[in-house]
């Protein structure tokens, strides 16, 4: 991602914030509804993202073991066992879920919750369906708005950084973390196959890490 961050506050945050933007487009296609997009996502959209993440070892302070190897899987499963493995585990769609990948069903407040979510989304111009799944509040979907802003955060001026920065935070707290990691603990606890529960369990790590980093970087980014 050969781009400036010159107009950031800081610049150590604005690296940190792209590489993060990396991480969040590979957790967002990991988690994609193989039924819905197959035949729709590019050959070799991990290439620029896995790089990226490998000239910074060192840098990130997130545990990313494992991520490479979840990446290799999804891309050597035959498409026809890894659209079987989804249905079984989440169904084939909103009206037929076993686990819920979609928040409005899991969170402890269902009714509203995507219509709030589509409109956040409506006010930062995010398209959401360009992400995969059928709904608005899909996990993979949810996880393409938080690379769209992280994008967003590590290119801007500091108002505006500071901006997408607590929009961040906000969505992790009131969204992501209200309903993800109930989820993940149930397709752990399935193990019904190797990639979905080695998937989900490191990225609930990764979003509790990226939160609890979001949280601390706000406050250096104001004082920037």
């Amino acid at each position: 991602m050969n781009i400036s961050t010159s107009s950031h506050p800081s610049s150590e945050l604005a690296k940190i914030s792209l590489l993060r933007t990396h991480i969040y487009s590979l957790y967002s296609q990991l988690v994609r509804s193989p039924i819905e997009s197959a035949g729709k996502v590019s050959f070799g959209w991990e290439q620029e993202s896995l790089q990226a993440l490998k000239g910074a070892r060192g840098t990130l302070e997130f545990d990313l073991d494992g991520l490479e190897e979840l990446v290799v899987m999804h891309r050597e499963t035959l498409p026809e066992e890894m659209q079987q493995n989804y249905r079984e585990l989440f169904g084939d769609d909103e009206r037929d879920l076993h686990i819920p990948i979609q928040e409005e069903v899991v969170s402890g407040i269902p009714v509203g919750t995507k219509d709030e979510i589509k409109r956040i989304y409506d006010y930062f111009g995010y398209r959401p369906f360009e992400y995969g799944g059928q709904s608005a509040d899909h996990l993979s979907v949810e996880l393409g708005f938080m690379k769209v802003i992280t994008l967003r955060e590590a290119l801007s001026d500091r108002e505006a950084a500071i901006s997408y920065a607590m929009v961040q935070r906000d969505f992790l707290e009131r969204h992501m973390l209200r309903w993800f990691p109930s989820a993940a603990d149930q397709v752990v606890e399935t193990h019904h196959d190797d990639f979905y529960p080695r998937l989900f369990e490191k990225l609930a790590i990764f979003l509790a890490q990226d939160a609890k980093w979001r949280r601390e970087s706000l406050d250096i980014l104001k004082a920037a």
